[in-house]
């Protein structure tokens, strides 16, 4: 049972010792660990979204003393790439996780219609279900942009703090990387408390990890 992020479920099966050898344990007694990359990248998109933020307040702040910024700009787009993709990979992660049966993947034209689809079939998503079409496809076009990236010129465009600049430094901002983490924490809520009956026990021991997401998550939640 796992009561951090990240933390591994131990899978204990009992020990079997022969009498010629104490203490050894019988090849065929293994302890199987599993590991929640789900909840390792929520943290790792929280914990950036907060930079992107500290990056963001600390860019207005020179800006209107008329100094340097363009350092923190930077800083803003980096944290907010990792925040972005990050958040799209927990939703990954929890899509090959124990609680997604093989029989409910597959189901979808591409990546982000297979995980809803499967998440249709382990969790009772019912009113998510249309509103996390367009959710979805905005948060992995967002991550398949910097992952799978193609450089061209483009115009600038204005940023919220900056005036004009590069279209990705507004299309990785703050306010996106909060976005995209409020989006996956929004999944992974409905997730652990609307489970099917397969999803009860997995909803249970999961549902502190996700409360514990929330509250490190400094922002407020829409």
């Amino acid at each position: 049972m796992s009561d951090s992020a990240g933390d591994p479920t131990l899978r204990p099966q009992p020990v079997r010792v022969r009498d010629d050898d104490v203490g050894h344990l019988d090849e065929s007694q293994k302890i199987l660990i599993t590991v929640h990359l789900w909840s390792t990248w929520l943290e790792v998109a929280i914990e950036h979204a907060e930079e992107a933020r500290r990056a963001r307040d600390e860019m207005t702040r020179l800006r209107a003393e008329g100094k340097e910024f363009a350092l923190w700009l930077s800083s803003e787009f980096r944290a907010s790439v990792v925040a972005v993709a990050a958040s799209a990979h927990a939703l990954d992660a929890l899509y090959g996780s124990t609680v997604i049966p093989e029989s409910a993947r597959g189901h979808g034209e591409n990546r982000p219609a297979r995980i809803r689809e499967a998440l249709k079939r382990v969790f009772h998503t019912g009113p998510a279900n249309t509103p996390w079409v367009t959710q979805f496809d905005w948060l992995f076009d967002l991550r398949d942009a910097v992952v799978h990236a193609g450089e061209r010129p483009a115009p600038t465009v204005p940023h919220p703090a900056a005036g004009n600049t590069a279209a990705e430094h507004v299309r990785y901002s703050v306010e996106s990387a909060e976005q995209a983490v409020d989006f996956a924490l929004s999944v992974f809520r409905r997730c652990v408390d609307h489970p099917r009956p397969d999803a009860t026990s997995w909803a249970a021991i999961m549902r502190p990890l996700v409360d514990l997401m929330e509250r490190r998550r400094s922002w407020s939640s829409p």
